[in-house]
């Protein structure tokens, strides 16, 4: 039996190790579906919470989390601040718990978003612990894919605590995060409408839709270009696409156990010195926007590398056909997008032309999917890091 849109059989997936994740990375266009879904039987418990806190005129919200989950708060952070009309930003915990005072304003209140897919990173709860030793009034959102994870049940003994609990499948079994990232992305992105009582069913189809695209029409090739003998690749991004870029670069790197070394950038950036990394055994991954006064940046640094031969491969990934068809790349990935009004949801499918070639090249290389790391320098829950008394 073979898996929807992978074409791997799946007795070689069981016996390589790499069966969660293929699955983890199918699974993900109705998954979205799902969690729209879910989210929307808990406004009401959502809507008690959060909406008295965006009453409050000098409110600062804080969206953080640790690696993947750190990420989505670059790239959600705009939509937040627009939607909720607040000031918005995103911090790791890994710097929170080393610099929370001089990151954090503590006389003003303070919301803070965690994202975790475990909820069991030492770091998640030594933030809640900071913020409440710290700030004179602080309030917490958990979003995360575990209802029994540490954070989760932090959240349920505190008054100004909450926690949203995604549904099971979306806790990845892999190491790598794939499901749960995306997954979390959609709750970040939704809260705005579930206070407003708007639902996005249909932008969630769409933008399924063109994940759904991706992985069947686009496997084939990406499985071709890991085979390819490239030893880095790297992703720039724009904006919003520069959190996902940012996730991308690690998502292939994490699944290749450092053999292949990612790097991520923003297009006019990447040419003040980060451009130095590009050789002839490099693949790049363009990750174009839908701002036509943006793209034409994006282009004009992705053109310039292709008629260079800088690299070894290009790889573009369009929002729509009309874009796609100003710029050839070796390779065009079009999203198929109609507008570009979706409060966000539509930089969801971005991340995945990187999982597949991430797990493609893990299997490549002789690796194990599930668990890449060949000698256990990282874990699919971080350990060793010891939370010392501020």
């Amino acid at each position: 039996m073979n898996h929807k849109y992978l074409n791997i059989p799946d007795n070689f997936l069981y016996e390589h190790n790499g069966h969660h994740t293929a699955k983890e990375i199918e699974l993900q266009p109705e998954l979205w579906k799902h969690v729209h879904d879910q989210i929307f039987t808990e406004k009401n418990q959502i809507q008690a919470f959060l909406s008295p806190l965006l009453g409050l005129d000098d409110l600062n919200i804080v969206l953080t989390g640790a690696g993947s989950s750190a990420f989505i708060g670059f790239t959600v952070k705009n939509n937040v601040a627009k939607q909720f009309r607040k000031n918005t930003r995103a911090i790791p915990t890994t710097t929170l718990v080393t610099h929370f005072q001089s990151e954090i304003d503590t006389d003003k209140p303070v919301l803070f978003i965690s994202f975790a897919r475990s909820g069991n990173s030492p770091e998640s709860i030594a933030v809640v612990d900071l913020a409440e030793n710290y700030c004179k009034e602080s309030y917490h959102i958990a979003i995360t894919c575990n209802a029994n994870g540490d954070l989760a049940n932090r959240m349920g003994k505190m008054e100004n605590g909450f926690s949203i609990e995604l549904p099971p499948e979306t806790e990845d079994k892999g190491l790598a995060m794939t499901g749960s990232y995306t997954s979390m992305m959609l709750i970040a992105f939704l809260l705005p409408s579930v206070v407003k009582n708007q639902t996005n069913t249909d932008w969630v189809e769409e933008v399924s839709a063109a994940a759904s695209s991706v992985l069947s029409n686009h496997s084939g090739f990406l499985k071709e270009l890991a085979e390819v003998p490239f030893d880095r690749i790297i992703f720039l991004g724009s904006g919003p696409l520069l959190g996902i870029a940012e996730e991308s670069h690690l998502k292939v790197q994490e699944l290749c156990d450092g053999i292949v070394i990612g790097k991520f950038d923003s297009f006019l950036g990447f040419r003040h010195g980060p451009k130095a990394i590009v050789n002839k055994d490099t693949i790049l991954v363009s990750l174009f926007s839908s701002d036509d006064y943006v793209f034409q940046y994006e282009k004009d640094l992705t053109e310039q590398i292709i008629l260079g031969r800088e690299v070894m491969k290009v790889v573009g990934v369009f929002p729509d056909e009309q874009k796609s068809q100003l710029l050839k790349t070796d390779h065009n990935i079009v999203l198929g997008y109609k507008n570009n009004h979706y409060e966000g949801l539509e930089y969801l499918p971005y991340v995945i032309p990187a999982q597949l070639i991430g797990f493609y090249k893990s299997l490549n290389l002789g690796l194990q999917p599930d668990n890449p790391s060949q000698n256990g320098t990282i874990s699919r829950v971080v350990k060793g890091v010891t939370i010392y008394p501020a």
